[in-house]
């Protein structure tokens, strides 16, 4: 399946019931992180045409999506992820919203955003949680519609994934622990798995989001030891009587 047909499987996922309830979650949670962050430029790639974050001090928001679609947001450039059209180290804060499951190169796609990234500055990933109800729902779906469509991409792995590109994990969060029901009246029987599963913060979620910081090298100067150098003299010596005749 390529990544512009599971983008529109996920645009009409997020419209339904289910998936607005998971959106409406995610946007609080990861606002909640950019609420201490200071800078310029935010980057952020999602499958949704439109996707904006209002609780943060960055001056401009870019969203980057693989084609040009009608409902755009202004903000919009369109590249490829795993080619960014932006210099090294100019990015303050980089979102992979869900992107990394519905990509076909994601370790491209994360090492190109580990390049554009500022020395420390932070890469967020948003992704679903194999080690859930969700990922046991994966198993027995026809992975023909969104989110069964996506990778799910395990957390362990990408924690592996983020050492290789030279970032470090900072934080990782697990929330929505309520079963993919699409029927609301039904999820709200089963929020008890929220309330008693997310203060305990176990890995079962379905879905989890991580926070990770481009590590800075630091180079201590060493100063030179000098030592000076020996030269050997050879001793004067006095010349004899038959050098003096010479």
């Amino acid at each position: 399946m390529s990544d512009n047909q599971s983008r529109q499987f996920f645009q009409t996922w997020y419209q339904s019931n289910l998936g607005n309830s998971v959106l409406q979650l995610e946007l609080k949670e990861i606002e909640a992180t950019l609420d201490s962050t200071v800078g310029y430029y935010l980057v952020t790639q999602s499958p949704l045409r439109k996707i904006a974050f209002h609780n943060h001090r960055l001056r401009e928001n870019i969203l980057i999506a693989p084609v040009l679609e009608l409902g755009a947001s202004s903000c919009t450039i369109v590249a490829k992820s795993n080619e960014l059209p932006f210099e090294t180290d100019g990015i303050d804060v980089h979102i992979f919203h869900h992107t990394l499951d519905t990509s076909a190169t994601p370790h491209d796609d994360l090492r190109e955003a580990a390049r554009t990234l500022l020395p420390s500055g932070k890469l967020i990933v948003v992704g679903f949680n194999p080690w859930s109800l969700w990922g046991f729902c994966r198993l027995f779906s026809k992975r023909a519609k969104a989110p069964w469509c996506a990778r799910f991409i395990a957390h362990q792995r990408l924690e592996d994934w983020l050492k290789v590109a030279g970032l470090t994990l900072e934080t990782k969060r697990f929330i929505y622990y309520e079963p993919p029901i699409q029927n609301g009246n039904w999820r709200l029987r089963f929020k008890w798995l929220e309330k008693m599963l997310r203060p305990l913060k176990l890995p079962f979620s379905g879905v989890y989001i991580m926070t990770a910081t481009k590590q800075v090298k630091r180079y201590t100067p060493i100063k030179p030891h000098w030592t000076k150098a020996r030269v050997r003299v050879p001793p004067l010596t006095k010349p004899t009587a038959k050098e003096m005749k010479e």
